[in-house]
């Protein structure tokens, strides 16, 4: 059984490992060796935890911390799920459940950006129902990778 609840500061280790675990069965496969080696050396998992933490939702299945969301307004912001419980509809969990607060919170959509590389992510997203609204190049810590902003209507 999946249940979703608010992050607590005592969650920024579980939430950072959350993270990691994800962006290495992930991005590892998809961004240039560079690109991924700058995320390690500068720990963005344990940067967007500690900055973070207390915003996130968990995801846990049967009581075992599974996925993370960090929901901003009507933006996630991040949304990761550990290898071992993707396709067990941890995703889709956490985004019912941002779609449901962003409905309570009175906006008439839902968006998130996306890696255009990160080709399995996209078609989860557009599977759930969104649709890119616009292609950009990161200027982030990802600089140089082609991004996709989806939009979802409430």
């Amino acid at each position: 059984m999946i249940t979703i609840r608010p992050a607590s500061a005592r969650d920024e280790a579980c939430i950072a490992g959350i993270i990691r675990a994800s962006m290495l069965a992930s991005y590892a496969h998809f961004l240039p060796a560079h690109q991924f080696q700058k995320i390690l050396d500068m720990d963005r998992p344990a940067q967007v935890a500690r900055e973070n933490g207390p915003r996130f939702s968990v995801a846990e299945v049967d009581g075992v911390p599974a996925g993370a969301m960090l929901l901003k307004e009507d933006y996630v912001d991040h949304l990761w799920v550990r290898p071992e419980f993707m396709g067990q509809g941890v995703g889709s969990a956490l985004l019912d459940h941002a779609v449901e607060r962003a409905r309570e919170a009175g906006f008439g959509r839902l968006t998130l950006d996306c890696l255009e590389k990160n080709v399995k992510a996209l078609a989860f997203y557009r599977a759930k129902g969104f649709t890119v609204e616009r292609a950009y190049v990161a200027d982030n810590y990802l600089v140089g990778e082609d991004v996709r902003l989806l939009a979802k209507p409430l």
